[in-house]
């Protein structure tokens, strides 16, 4: 990949794609956008600017925002914005929405102390679901790709990770391997041998589970030890971002402290830091 580093924003938290090759970024300083006709990043939503948000998701002109206590919505791709009902005040350190967010409104929410919360209508309103969930530091949030259709979702905590089948709602503790934790991060992939859940740890690197989830492989390709954030056939790490390559992974981008990535429908992938700016990758 050919990349492109940006100095601003510094610290980025979580990204999330939007359509046309577009990214919203939370930062720090507020929410940031990257807009592929200018080729750069530009702050939007004056009203966010002091704001240090956690998490970001977004479908269509629904945006979904996370910080340190409260989630807040957008309905018109940013330009207004309303605080959502939440039954804590909740630190949000992921968002994800369904698939099929348009038709069912479900959105997820992972937080450091409360859990799992859920909305059912496109983010207004949400709930704590938490039967089952043993451990409510909830590191990352994940979706199966067929979500609409298997209701299936994961969530990781420092000590497990746990999978719902009824869209969040209840869950159940994984055979993980508890020895690997912390766990800091989650993706679905569809393979030949159907989902593989991808599960990063602090310290022993990438795990890979394929459906039903009960036996654990260790990528032996990855030669970072603490993984920050992963997507399917990708994994951000402390020495950088690893690529996928068949069944061995290498080095895509060499860069400290890489904490969050997305992969945008034009094929690029951003790369969020802790506070060395932001990369953006084309491909070759």
């Amino acid at each position: 990949m050919n990349w492109k580093h940006f100095d601003e924003p510094a610290a980025i938290f979580a990204l999330a794609p939007q359509p046309g090759g577009a990214c919203l970024a939370a930062t720090e300083q507020g929410l940031w956008q990257f807009d592929p006709r200018g080729g750069g990043w530009q702050p939007i939503a004056p009203q966010l600017a002091h704001v240090p948000l956690t998490a970001v998701a977004a479908c269509g002109p629904t945006w979904l925002i996370g910080s340190n206590g409260d989630i807040a919505f957008s309905r018109d791709g940013g330009q207004n914005w309303q605080l959502a009902n939440l039954p804590v005040k909740a630190r949000v350190l992921g968002l994800v929405v369904s698939p099929q967010f348009e038709r069912d409104g479900v959105a997820l929410a992972a937080t450091a102390e409360d859990g799992v919360l859920r909305s059912a209508d496109h983010g207004v309103t949400w709930h704590a679901w938490n039967y089952g969930l043993l451990d409510l530091g909830i590191n990352a949030i994940a979706v199966s790709p067929d979500f609409g259709e298997d209701a299936t979702c994961f969530a990781a905590s420092d000590h497990a990770v746990f999978m719902s089948v009824n869209g969040g709602r209840a869950w159940q503790e994984l055979p993980a391997p508890m020895a690997a934790g912390p766990f800091t991060s989650l993706a679905v992939a569809m393979t030949r041998r159907g989902p593989t859940l991808y599960v990063g740890a602090e310290g022993s690197g990438l795990w890979a589970s394929a459906a039903p989830y009960e036996a654990w492989q260790q990528i032996k390709g990855l030669r970072a030890g603490e993984v920050n954030f992963v997507l399917p056939g990708w994994a951000a790490t402390t020495a950088g971002v690893y690529v996928a390559a068949g069944r061995r992974w290498r080095v895509a981008l060499r860069r400290p402290d890489v904490v969050c990535m997305a992969l945008l429908d034009d094929g690029a992938l951003v790369a969020g830091t802790a506070g060395g700016g932001v990369w953006y990758g084309a491909a070759d």
